[in-house]
């Protein structure tokens, strides 16, 4: 090796990738403080904007060639490319992202700060950690695949509703989905040779506890690393799923007659009668079924705080920005009332 190859391993070297349109197009302006902080980690630090679908994971792949560290400001779906460039390359490189969706679930789940300044501010003093990351075909997640009618409904949700509701406008779209609702008839073959039928109007496989800004969803126990954790809801009754409604709001633990969750490392999963269904993965259109699950335990290096600080609040994530907006008719008495909202046929009511 020559002299100038080692002087260049020694120098630590950073890409930052920046989906100038995310967060409503402020990522760009947020480039001057991240540049300032990632200098005082990094010798090198380089920026790329991404032009079109399909740049961030060219641009995360070469740099994970060149076991670079990357940093990501995006929404899910920049987030997702940029996983789906660095994983296949097993380097050393290490993962960083200042969140601009609108849920962030990854965020959540990591203790990262949700703010895009308190995220910069956060990789001053971020530690590395592994995560693990899934795989479904031939493509990575690192959050979730979700199948069914709500998933397709929420993937109608448009930019207006989002920048005016926030997460809310993903709660709202998929209970309009429920009386409209058709249960799939599911196979799943694990790699033990176990087999699970089930019909089911929406199934989930997830690898953190959070989902469309739903947190708890899946219980404590079965939160365990090396495992997707598979939810499998059952039939939704209108009257219940209404009163379920404010656990899911709160991030209350579902009961059993909502959902089962099965634990798998690989599965097969594929639609009797061959029915036409399509994935949603981390938020992005995903391949049909049938379909292959498979976890990859501890294989991406992230940067998470150094302390963590519990998030105990049972005020509903979702509501975040708009809560000083709305009053919500929780008890039993405006179960009308609210299924008037939820089915568009009334306003939200505003203060």
């Amino acid at each position: 090796m020559q002299e100038e190859d080692l002087v260049l391993e020694n120098v630590k070297r950073c890409l930052v990738i920046v989906n100038p349109t995310s967060g409503r197009e402020r990522a760009p302006k947020y480039i001057p403080l991240l540049s300032s902080v990632l200098s005082k980690r990094y010798d090198d630090v380089s920026i790329k904007l991404t032009q079109k679908a399909g740049d961030a994971k060219d641009f995360a792949r070469r740099a994970a060639e060149k076991n670079k560290d990357i940093i990501c400001m995006g929404g899910d779906g920049t987030i997702n490319e940029v996983i789906n460039g660095m994983v296949p390359v097993r380097s050393d490189s290490c993962f960083g992202f200042i969140p601009f969706g609108t849920v962030n679930d990854l965020a959540r789940a990591l203790h990262i700060p949700r703010s895009p300044q308190g995220a910069i501010r956060m990789l001053e003093q971020a530690k590395r950690t592994t995560i693990d990351v899934g795989k479904i075909n031939d493509r990575y997640f690192i959050n979730i695949v979700a199948a069914g009618l709500i998933p397709e409904a929420v993937s109608e949700v448009t930019i207006k509703e989002k920048t005016l509701f926030g997460s809310l406008a993903y709660f709202m779209k998929g209970f309009q989905a429920l009386p409209k609702q058709h249960s799939y008839h599911f196979h799943i073959r694990e790699e033990n040779g176990t087999d699970i039928h089930i019909s089911s109007p929406l199934v989930a496989a997830m690898l953190t506890d959070s989902a469309g800004s739903f947190r708890n969803l899946v219980p404590p126990e079965e939160r365990n690393k090396g495992v997707i954790k598979l939810a499998l809801f059952h039939n939704f009754q209108w009257l219940r799923t209404i009163r379920e409604a404010p656990k899911l709001l709160t991030g209350l633990q579902l009961g059993p007659e909502i959902l089962t969750v099965v634990g798998v490392k690989k599965a097969h999963i594929s639609i009797s009668n061959e029915e036409e269904l399509i994935t949603n993965v981390d938020g992005e259109k995903g391949p049909s079924f049938p379909i292959d699950l498979e976890i990859l335990p501890d294989r991406l290096s992230v940067f998470v705080p150094e302390k963590i600080k519990e998030d105990n609040s049972l005020f509903p994530h979702l509501l975040e920005g708009i809560q000083p907006k709305l009053r919500l008719p929780w008890a039993e008495s405006a179960d009308e009332d609210m299924e008037r909202i939820l089915m568009g046929e009334e306003s939200l009511p505003l203060k």
